[in-house]
């Protein structure tokens, strides 16, 4: 379980950032089916990490996998996009 909550983290912090204004991944930003995607993904997480853990360390787990998501997804297309950009051209 601990695997897939952060999986689901991960996943629901790149809806997180997909949505907002200042991506640089999509020419349009996801809107709001991202934002409620990211929260659901969100909330499943804790459960998975609740389900794992116990009540607190799975809290705060999942509050770290969130974070480390959040921290790492923008780097991660920082370093792709290069690529992607010379595949283009």
């Amino acid at each position: 379980m601990n695997v897939l909550g952060c999986l689901v983290a991960f996943v629901a912090m790149a809806l997180a950032y997909l949505s907002s204004r200042n991506q640089r991944v999509l020419a349009r930003p996801l809107g709001r089916g991202g934002k409620v995607a990211a929260s659901v993904l969100s909330a499943l997480a804790l459960a998975c990490w609740v389900v794992g853990e116990t009540t607190l360390p799975g809290i705060f787990s999942t509050l770290t996998a969130l974070m480390l998501g959040a921290v790492v997804f923008p780097y991660v297309v920082w370093l792709l996009k290069p690529i992607a950009y010379k595949k283009a051209r």
